[in-house]
């Protein structure tokens, strides 16, 4: 004996296919998300300038990929919220 069908038919499988897509796939405006990745993209072009003049923190933050580049970022300053241990 198979197993019981989920779906009455083809159309019903094709309508819960898409009730899963929607709920899964965020919608965005086309020129917020270009203005973002331009901001991304202006944002690593400053970083790579000022670790090549010199700054350490630029530096150390430096990346190939903006998603690297703000992973350190964010590392950099949530350690220096960190409170130092004095011996």
């Amino acid at each position: 004996m198979g197993r019981p069908r989920l779906y009455a038919s083809g159309a019903e499988r094709q309508r819960a296919f898409r009730q899963r897509l929607e709920a899964e796939t965020a919608r965005v405006d086309r020129g917020a998300l270009d203005r973002l990745h331009a901001r991304l993209n202006r944002l690593q072009e400053a970083v790579r300038a000022a670790a090549q003049a010199g700054d350490e923190v630029a530096a150390a933050c430096e990346a190939a990929g903006v998603d690297t580049m703000l992973e350190k970022l964010t590392h950099y300053f949530e350690t220096r919220l960190r409170p130092t241990r004095h011996p």
